[in-house]
């Protein structure tokens, strides 16, 4: 069945390491808001614009519904209104809808995002306090939203 799992979690909780594990066993490819925004940047534009990189998720998401295929959304989408896009995209499409939660404590994504060393989408080390304010802000999903809620407690790896 077409499906999108929508990825919510703060800054180096795991969300890459897991989208990149798990895409064959879903049947899924990742469209990734660390790509987008790199293809940006190395464009000439603004990487923190997020009207523009989710828009540009946006249109990706749906070009690949169309196509018939299942995607694994990796973006922080800590806030509900930051994954409507992702919801409204996957409803328009008849896809199931699956929120991938990271619950995982603070502590853990500071100490997995210094041990980043990559330049890479998904690999850079984030500023903490930006990991801090996202942590702290975290919106848990709803069944009101999805079809199914799993929740990641522990990524074990360093990336």
């Amino acid at each position: 069945m077409l499906t999108v799992y929508v990825l919510i979690g703060a800054p180096a909780c795991g969300k890459t390491s897991w989208a990149l594990q798990n895409a064959r066993r879903l049947g899924a490819i990742v469209l990734s808001a660390d790509v987008v925004r790199d293809e940006i940047r190395r464009a000439g534009g603004d990487p923190f614009d997020g009207d523009r990189v989710f828009a540009s998720l946006d249109t990706r998401l749906r070009e690949r519904l169309a196509g018939g295929a299942s995607v694994i959304v990796d973006a922080t989408h800590w806030l509900r209104t930051y994954r409507a896009y992702a919801v409204n995209a996957a409803r328009a499409a008849g896809a199931r809808l699956v929120a991938i939660w990271f619950d995982v404590p603070l502590e853990e994504c500071l100490q997995r995002n210094e041990g980043r060393l990559g330049s890479s989408p998904g690999l850079r080390r984030e500023d903490p306090d930006t990991i801090r304010r996202i942590h702290s802000g975290l919106e848990i999903p709803s069944i009101e939203d999805f079809d199914e809620i799993q929740s990641v407690r522990h990524v074990n790896d360093s990336t």
